[in-house]
């Protein structure tokens, strides 16, 4: 396999020679199995021959891997093996791919990640959180993070505690916040402490202690894109490159059914029931919806299917458009598909990421004379006060219905 990267003999037989040598065809390999272009490939392998002999110099073995020891070594560095690429960052990627490869093949030891241990009471805690609440893996992280800040603040024996404490807490950590973490830390506080008094651990109302934050999302106009706009960044997705076609799918699922972009990126194969022209998602909380999938939608997702790379992992729909090719991990990669075409498109926004676009569907919605309640069972919403803050967005419809002020009428 190493031929297809390097043609010289002596060039062959110097990575097959060295510390990293018995390894350096199956690194090759899978290189090319992950779909790396040549070029890319080419620096891999060498930062992988360059790593095994800086561990032989510095007494280790491929076994124990420490990658920090390679950075280090870069820094200074002036083997004449590095071929100009000391400082290069495809130099320190290719040394950890290295070593992912020796740990998957079984030849690496895999690295102990140390984590603190979380207090009992919030051990409880994402254990209940996972088993009756259904809530995502981002919310259980956000909701044990604060908890644990808390106890390990205030105490364990929550039987303790008392609306004083609550409210000093609060105060102290808000104050070195901004007003959406604040917003967060409230939501986390108060879930926390209900399911406490919910197990008889602490005093009732102990949750009424955290203070209220003046911040209401109702006050303002749902931020979304006109239908110009919304025009103007799908034809910015134009191209027969499976990295255009792969946007283009992105921005109509968001636009026209108005996903998360959480429900995007978790979207696989068989979610799509093409012979109802359905789509399956599940989102927040477990909660499974069926919807329609347009035509447009429809066309879309199948042209990029056709041209995706190849190779990737598991039935994701899509996946990322460098090597190596796997599903997005989280809603990130999708919102920065959105931030990208809006720049392209010369979109000029103070919301950029994917949930500008569900704004901009439920709004549509709601012009073309959806009721409310519709709009909720499509945007998946659990209550109707959620889905009434699109109520305000049809501006002249308001106006419409819109009373004077009486020193107007005198």
């Amino acid at each position: 396999m190493l031929e297809r990267f390097f043609a010289s003999p002596k060039m062959l037989g110097n990575l097959r020679a060295g510390p990293s040598g018995p390894y350096i065809d199956g690194f090759a390999a899978a290189l090319h199995s992950d779909g790396y272009r040549v070029g890319t490939a080419v620096r891999y392998i060498r930062a992988a021959a360059h790593l095994g002999y800086v561990l032989q110099e510095e007494g280790g073995s491929l076994a124990e891997i420490d990658t920090s020891t390679f950075d280090r070594h870069l820094q200074s560095c002036r083997c004449a093996r590095s071929k100009g690429g000391r400082r290069n960052h495809h130099t320190r990627y290719g040394a950890r791919r290295f070593r992912d490869y020796l740990v998957r093949i079984g030849t690496c030891k895999r690295l102990q990640v140390i984590e603190k241990a979380e207090p009992r009471l919030v051990v409880g805690f994402r254990r209940w959180l996972q088993k009756h609440r259904g809530a995502a893996e981002n919310t259980i992280r956000l909701y044990c993070r604060d908890a644990s800040h808390f106890v390990m603040t205030v105490g364990e024996r929550p039987s303790r505690w008392d609306a004083e404490g609550v409210r000093k807490y609060f105060l102290v950590r808000s104050g070195k916040c901004g007003a959406g973490s604040i917003e967060k830390l409230i939501t986390s506080l108060r879930v926390f402490l209900r399911y406490l008094i919910a197990q008889g651990l602490c005093k009732s109302d102990l949750d009424k202690a955290v203070p209220a934050y003046a911040s209401w999302r109702l006050a303002e106009l749902p931020k979304d894109l006109s239908v110009e706009q919304v025009t103007a960044l799908i034809a910015a997705c134009d191209g027969c490159s499976a990295a255009r076609r792969r946007d283009r799918a992105i921005l109509l699922l968001l636009s026209r059914l108005g996903l998360r972009a959480g429900d995007v990126a978790q979207l696989r194969l068989g979610d799509i029931e093409w012979q109802s022209g359905t789509l399956r998602v599940s989102g927040k909380g477990r909660y499974q919806v069926r919807l329609p999938l347009p035509q447009e939608v429809g066309d879309a997702i199948i042209d990029y299917i056709r041209c995706r790379p190849a190779g990737q992992e598991g039935d994701y729909v899509f996946v990322r458009n460098i090597a190596p090719f796997r599903p997005f991990v989280r809603g990130d990669g999708v919102s920065n598909v959105v931030r990208r075409a809006m720049k392209r498109a010369g979109i000029v926004r103070p919301a950029k990421g994917a949930h500008v676009l569900r704004h901009t569907a439920a709004t549509e919605m709601l012009r073309q004379g959806v009721a409310l309640d519709r709009i909720g069972l499509v945007l998946r919403h659990r209550g109707i006060d959620t889905t009434a803050y699109y109520a305000k967005a049809d501006v002249n419809l308001l106006k419409q219905i819109a009373q004077p002020w009486p020193e107007v009428l005198s």
